[in-house]
């Protein structure tokens, strides 16, 4: 019996570690919706997500420079522009949590995507949907709060 109780405890430490790892996903596929109208777009480089263990639920490190400049509209004038290469999804609030008939979980947040590097700081609120299914994130969709001029959508794929 004392075994069985060590093979458990290992079991319940290995798979909370497992758990609590950060998950690296990059973009296989990307749309934009401009004006009712979705439509295939690629960036210079990879777009990539990253989820953090101990952060809050829905929060994200989005890196690519082009799409991060375009997403927030060119509007911060940063002494670095290189500041423009990451940004924070932080502070999430959920708004909703849906699920559809394929059982692919769509949770949507609001919260601020931040820019920070050395002086250089700014901050936009964003309307982030993961949508994730059996505890994998399949995919993104995102706009600014104030703008639905613009949504982007993303098909994501785990690094190996």
């Amino acid at each position: 019996m004392k075994h069985y109780y060590t093979l458990f405890l290992l079991l319940f430490f290995v798979s909370v570690n497992y758990a609590q790892q950060a998950q690296t996903l990059i973009v296989d596929k990307a749309w934009v919706n401009e004006a009712e109208e979705w439509s295939d777009f690629q960036y210079s480089g990879q777009i990539v997500f990253n989820t953090t263990p101990g952060s809050d639920e829905g929060s994200l490190r989005i890196g690519n420079y082009d799409f991060l400049y375009d997403f927030a509209e060119g509007k911060a004038k940063f002494a670095n522009k290189a500041t423009y290469s990451t940004a924070e999804f932080s502070h999430p609030r959920k708004v909703s949590v849906t699920t559809d008939k394929q059982g692919v979980v769509n949770s949507t947040y609001e919260g601020t995507l931040v820019f920070q590097g050395g002086k250089d700081y700014y901050s936009v609120i964003a309307i982030i949907t993961l949508l994730e299914k059996s505890g994998n994130m399949l995919g993104v969709k995102m706009h600014l709060k104030d703008s639905t001029r613009k949504e982007y959508a993303f098909s994501l794929k785990p690094t190996s």
